[in-house]
């Protein structure tokens, strides 16, 4: 998710300056229900017919069991078998070229399709036009609709000239939110959404388990919050990770109340708790976490084009180690709390010995012994 929001941004003409972008978030209909055949037969035409996997698609027929009693045979003429992997598989193949010839930035996961672009530009808003034109021919071309109810168009920026965008002869529905790989993105790019809803998912859970487990002894509630109620406030955290003070409140305060049930440490206070608990606040985990994937970054762990999360810094001096990353220019506020960003100077000032460890595990440890010796001071 990190890589998705980044790398989109990041090639956004101006997105980093303050440029006003549209985006809009497009669905198909499934393809393994809703493709002829003949269609899939038209993607998978290099390999030998008896080596592709559309030879799992010819001769079909099927009928229907009622009460014992059985149809008559009918031919199957779209759809892949239900269960199997040629599903997912023709699905990428279908849509592999739905983007080419599209000028914005084109996101696609599953049956999903998002084109984002400046539309504060000389000819922005006809290019996003021209855009939504090209993937109607592309529909059109293919037999694949779009499910023009789940098509949506997101404004960001305070001065978006807001225009009207169609498919299909339908106006898009303009949203303030939208959901995106289970996280909520709002136009004002702030995560109090998805602050709330984390924090709401994760305090029920709590209360499942607090009402469903009778022992309060730590060794019971712990590993059971770790495991049930802590990936509710830390899945994907690094994109959509609060800066405001009252985000951080909310989602520290369902950490607080799990602490506060052990047995023997009601009465104490919450940094009391966590160190007889050896547990980390959030927010230090959070830190932590920005560490953790900058480091993938940084040592090719990631399977992102080079250049398209961060930019190494060429520089001349002795000083500090040698994956110093440059930072980008901003305008914006929100611009300066997103990953890659806020990240470039704590990662800047890591000593040598931190960021050149080798695998994931040794870079944890070293992370943890620095971060020891700097509260000692």
């Amino acid at each position: 998710m990190v890589s998705r929001g980044a790398s989109m941004v990041r090639k956004i003409p101006g997105s980093a300056t303050g440029g006003e972008i549209a985006e809009i978030h497009t669905e198909q209909h499934r393809v393994s229900e809703s493709v002829p055949k003949c269609d899939y037969s038209r993607r998978l035409s290099a390999p030998p017919p008896s080596e592709r996997p559309d030879s799992n698609l010819s001769d079909r027929q099927q009928r229907v069991v009622v009460n014992g009693v059985y149809s008559a045979q009918g031919l199957v003429t779209s759809g892949v078998p239900q269960g199997s992997v040629l599903g997912p598989i023709l699905f990428n193949i279908f849509i592999s070229d739905i983007a080419e010839g599209i000028n914005g930035r084109v996101c696609l996961f599953a049956d999903d399709t998002k084109i984002c672009n400046r539309v504060d530009v000389p000819g922005g808003i006809s290019q996003m036009t021209n855009d939504l034109g090209k993937l109607k021919k592309w529909s059109e071309l293919w037999q694949l609709s779009f499910n023009v109810d789940k098509c949506k168009i997101m404004h960001l920026g305070r001065k978006n000239p807001r225009a009207e965008y169609r498919i299909f002869d339908t106006v898009l529905t303009s949203t303030s939110e939208e959901r995106d790989l289970g996280v909520i993105i709002s136009e004002d790019l702030r995560a109090s959404s998805q602050c709330n809803r984390a924090a709401g998912n994760a305090s029920r859970m709590l209360g499942c388990v607090g009402r469903g487990i009778s022992s309060r002894k730590r060794e019971v509630l712990m590993p059971l919050y770790r495991a049930l109620v802590r990936p509710h406030l830390e899945y994907c955290v690094q994109y959509w990770r609060p800066y405001l003070q009252k985000d951080i409140d909310i989602l520290e305060r369902v950490q607080r109340r799990a602490t506060k049930i052990v047995y023997g440490l009601k009465e104490k206070s919450y940094q009391e708790r966590l160190n007889d608990l050896n547990m980390y606040s959030l927010e230090k985990r959070r830190d932590r976490g920005d560490m953790i994937e900058t480091f993938k970054y940084v040592k090719g762990m990631h399977k992102v084009e080079e250049g398209s999360i961060f930019k190494r810094k060429q520089s001349s001096k002795t000083r500090g180690h040698s994956l110093i990353l440059e930072g980008q220019r901003f305008k914006s506020n929100i611009r300066k709390h997103y990953f890659t960003e806020r990240v470039v100077d704590t990662w800047n000032s890591l000593p040598v010995e931190v960021v050149e460890a080798k695998t994931v595990i040794e870079f944890k440890q070293a992370w943890d012994r620095h971060k020891a010796i700097l509260n000692k001071r």
